[in-house]
């Protein structure tokens, strides 16, 4: 029936004296390369990769430093790229494939074998990423497909602290600056009390009392107080005061740095923005790869070399990790049993 009806209609559809003035039909080729302009398909962007909103979501969920966010962006994504599986179809034995393609196969800009750090890197991602994926997504992923997959064994590295006389010279060079003096003077005092890039990013002007600084959103997601010696708070004052004498209107929210750059003047000053001024003022005391961290692993080191214990120290630093802080123990301990040595034949410790 069915077949008759659809010929009948043919039939009637050809025969009609209307139909037939209609244009002939034109079939337009399917290749974009030889198909006119007028014909062409326009390309449309292939579906998002739900693997990708995922981790997008669990990038947005964590409270991560600017650096860890970029780190386990292009670590996750790297991962993505080399394998299709979806991930309820990970299992372990993907993850040992995907590390022995770290250490064997990728190569860095250089054309050199990623470093043992480099890898655990990108395995501490994977690692975070599906505790998440599990803890979020039981549905998806009842079992952590990476808890059986180790890390590379990395000898600690030695605490990159700045000596006194380095010190000496970045007191100086601070002198020689213009514009960003008084500024950047505050800068390195903040620094010098252990605090991370990001976080003086972060500052405002509430979170300085006078005497301590408030950092209610750290890496380690617990709020901390850091207690600024005398000469830091006065500096830190100083730069506060210089910025109202200037018509600056201050608040509670106000930046606690702000920028000189021609473009951002006024503005907040960035994470690139501290590096930029610290990599400055290495440049003029003639230290070579002066950055930020070189301020924490500094004050860190000194806290243990006064006797402070390590418990307090970890807390002023906000290290959470105590096998990353046995860095500057390692450190402390040394220089206290070359003292003890010095002490026991009666020589003074130069």
């Amino acid at each position: 029936m069915y077949t008759q009806l659809s010929k009948h209609n043919a039939i009637a559809f050809v025969n009609n004296p209307e139909l037939n003035n209609l244009p002939p039909i034109k079939l337009i080729p399917l290749d974009a390369e030889t198909a006119p302009l007028s014909g062409r398909i326009r390309a449309t962007k292939p579906p998002t990769d739900i693997r990708w909103v995922k981790v997008l979501e669990f990038l947005r969920s964590n409270n991560l430093a600017l650096n860890s966010r970029k780190l386990y962006e292009r670590e996750l994504k790297r991962f993505l790229v080399w394998s299709e599986l979806h991930y309820h179809e990970l299992r372990p034995r993907h993850f040992a494939l995907y590390k022995e393609y770290l250490r064997d196969e990728l190569r860095t800009d250089a054309g050199k074998p990623l470093s043992k750090s480099s890898i655990n890197a990108g395995i501490a991602a994977l690692k975070s990423f599906f505790k998440w994926m599990c803890y979020t997504y039981p549905d998806i992923i009842a079992t952590n497909p990476t808890l059986g997959i180790k890390l590379e064994k990395v000898p600690l590295p030695p605490a990159q602290s700045l000596t006194s006389e380095q010190m000496d010279r970045v007191w100086s060079a601070l002198e020689l600056l213009g514009e960003t003096k008084q500024r950047d003077t505050a800068l390195v005092h903040i620094l010098s009390h252990g605090l991370r890039a990001g976080e003086i990013v972060d500052l405002n002007v509430g979170s300085f009392d006078g005497k301590l600084l408030f950092l209610p959103d750290t890496k380690t997601n617990e709020p901390r107080l850091v207690p600024l010696r005398q000469e830091s708070r006065q500096v830190v004052t100083e730069y506060l005061q210089l910025r109202e004498q200037q018509r600056e209107i201050l608040t509670s929210l106000s930046p606690l740095m702000i920028s000189h750059h021609a473009s951002y003047k006024g503005e907040r000053l960035s994470y690139h923005g501290i590096y930029f001024a610290v990599e400055k003022i290495g440049e003029l005391a003639v230290i070579e790869d002066l950055h930020p961290h070189s301020f924490r692993h500094t004050y860190a080191t000194d806290l243990l070399l006064l006797g402070v214990d390590p418990s307090h120290a970890r807390k002023l630093t906000g290290h959470t990790s105590e096998k990353a802080f046995r860095r500057y123990t390692l450190r402390s301990e040394q220089e206290a049993a070359i003292a003890a040595y010095y002490r026991a034949i009666g020589e003074e410790v130069e």
